[in-house]
């Protein structure tokens, strides 16, 4: 059964955290607390998956099927939910049952809105019955008035009772979402089928009845989701962290002196690597955010435009197309500041890193790992695993250890590749300059000026004729006079403000997605394929020690485990 991975992460979390607290906690006092200081990790607010959508559209029933029957959902055919019922998912995750909108009760409207705004990811249920009116006018105020179409999921609940014959639900969706339609994913599904085959004694028709109420299709759509709008990033810091102690703590319970030299060394490799990722991950984030913010606006300068013009007496279209071509112009401005700047930072986070490299190796442990000569004794005789007893720290070795070559290999090729020359731009070849010269062909080549004005024009036309609403709301405002039908006139046009606000940031975030994507491949072909090596290198040492202890072992499982998880988030991300 697949899991969610905005469930799953956090318990990982939870769960090696606690297992590494106690492991620590065994160990010799000055090394616990240092450790125990190192493993501290900044607390996180729950995230909140809130389900919206008609009474009596599945809500409660998929809440149930979501947590395996753990939430204590009561299910009824008429109203079931009258407040908002928050469950609490294993304390990693708040689900939150929201009561049916659009159905005469407006203290249920009122609390499903509160719940929906501090959502961090919204599963929109609708039966197979689709949309009608009311549905689709909360399904825009969901996407365009509350901005949640990033983090929007559309469940068609109930699959099973009625068929679809092919291509008719997708496109009720499409139509339904409007601009966002292209944007925004949807699923489908029976949560009580689920449910049954839970119950189900038979494991064959058990099996049957959980493939078919394709409750794993909701889950895999969920997971897809949070790693293509970032919400599984939080989760990532605090398992690099917990890799990183655990693997602190192997190298302090080292008992050869040049065992804890290569170990030292590589987890300060290791340290170095991932913490420069993250810097540099964490500044193009903030690049992608203002690049967000100029798009936004640019497009805020035409829909103030396009009210000036509600609100003067000639209503000249001219004025909107000279915004239009201003629109155009901020975009491509916008957009060739942000790649830019991921040039930028590229080259000077991979500068300062080359500074970094080279203050570990002149370090005392480093120091200690050429003074060993290890290339003059690589053709004698190379001592065997070591099974016996632990060996005294002042023992000298007669011959050097197996994992002897392979590190020295690695400490030469890392300080060619990430220390030569003046800095990574003139060390042609290493993984910092393929970095920065893999990343820049891929802006030059898609996004070329003529190019990324072509992309701008795009963004201008959604803005312009994609809000087909203002013509029409210009000749209805103009023959409006009550109060009542001045007030629709006015929801009209905040309406039309965020579709255009909207419709310029849906392909603002799918530029910055696309570079930024590209740029974490860069990093995870450079940066990943480092820290696999260290783990390598680490782990031939590892197999040449004495694994005899349990806190040893118990540490390994940890530091796997973290990686493990690790590796999911990150492949899906890249996939996505």
């Amino acid at each position: 059964m697949s899991d969610v991975l905005f469930h799953a992460a956090p318990a990982a979390i939870r769960d090696l955290s606690d297992r590494l607290s106690t492991l620590i906690a065994e160990m010799p006092a000055d090394r616990a607390t240092r450790l125990s200081q190192m493993l501290a990790i900044e607390e996180h607010d729950r995230p909140r998956m809130v389900l919206t959508g008609f009474y009596s559209s599945g809500k409660s029933t998929l809440v149930k099927a979501l947590t395996d029957e753990a939430a204590e959902v009561v299910i009824d055919s008429a109203v079931a939910t009258d407040k908002v019922e928050v469950f609490d998912w294993d304390g990693l995750v708040d689900l939150v049952d929201t009561p049916g909108v659009q159905a005469g009760l407006v203290e249920h409207d009122a609390m499903a809105e509160e719940a929906l705004r501090s959502a961090d990811l919204v599963l929109f249920t609708v039966t197979v019955d689709l949309f009608d009116d009311r549905m689709i006018a909360h399904l825009k105020h969901v996407t365009e008035d509350l901005r949640k179409a990033p983090q929007l999921l559309i469940v068609i609940t109930k699959c099973r009772t009625l068929p679809a014959a092919p291509g008719v639900r997708d496109d009720a969706v499409r139509t339904a979402l409007g601009t966002f339609a292209d944007y925004v994913p949807w699923v489908e599904c029976d949560a009580k089928t689920y449910l049954d085959g839970l119950h189900e004694q038979d494991p064959s028709k058990a099996a049957r009845r959980l493939d078919a109420s394709r409750m794993a299709q909701v889950r895999e759509a969920i997971n897809q989701i949070a790693q293509e709008r970032g919400e599984l990033a939080r989760f990532r810091v605090p398992l690099q962290q917990i890799a990183l102690v655990a693997g602190e703590a192997l190298a302090s319970i080292s008992d050869s002196p040049d065992e804890e030299a290569i170990l030292a060394v590589l987890a300060r490799q290791r340290r170095a690597l991932t913490n420069r990722r993250g810097l540099i991950e964490s500044a193009l984030d903030r690049q992608a955010a203002e690049f967000r913010t100029a798009c936004i606006r640019a497009a805020e300068e035409l829909a103030d435009t396009a009210e000036s013009i509600d609100d003067s007496a000639s209503q000249d279209r001219a004025d909107l197309d000279a915004a239009s071509a201003r629109l155009n112009e901020r975009l491509d401005e916008a957009h060739r500041a942000f790649t830019d700047s991921v040039n930028r930072v590229l080259n000077a986070q991979l500068a300062d890193f080359t500074s970094e490299v080279r203050e570990i190796e002149a370090s005392p442990y480093a120091h200690q790992l050429a003074e060993l000569d290890i290339q003059g004794d690589i053709d004698s005789t190379v001592s065997p695993v070591d099974t016996g007893l632990d060996e005294a720290p002042s023992q000298k070795r007669t011959g050097l250890p197996n994992w002897a070559p392979k590190a020295a290999d690695h400490l030469k090729n890392f300080q060619k590749n990430w220390g030569a020359g003046d800095g990574v731009r003139q060390a042609a070849g290493s993984p910092g300059h393929k970095i920065v010269y893999g990343v820049g062909k891929h802006l030059g080549v898609k996004f070329k000026p003529y190019q990324a004005v072509r992309m701008a024009n795009k963004i201008g036309q959604v803005a312009k004729y994609g809000s087909i609403a203002i013509p029409v709301a210009l000749e209805a405002y103009s023959i409006l006079q009550e109060e009542r039908a001045e007030t629709a006139a006015i929801k009209e046009q905040m309406r039309r403000r965020n579709a255009i606000i909207g419709g310029v940031l849906a392909q603002c975030d799918s530029i910055a997605t696309d570079i930024l994507t590209h740029v974490r491949g860069e990093l995870e072909a450079g940066f990943g394929g480092a820290v696999r090596e260290i783990d390598a290198v680490n782990q031939t040492v590892r197999d040449n020690q004495a694994y005899r202890s349990e806190l040893n072992s118990a540490l390994i499982a940890v530091q796997s485990e973290a990686q493990s998880m690790l590796d999911r988030l990150g492949v899906a991300a890249l996939e996505a």
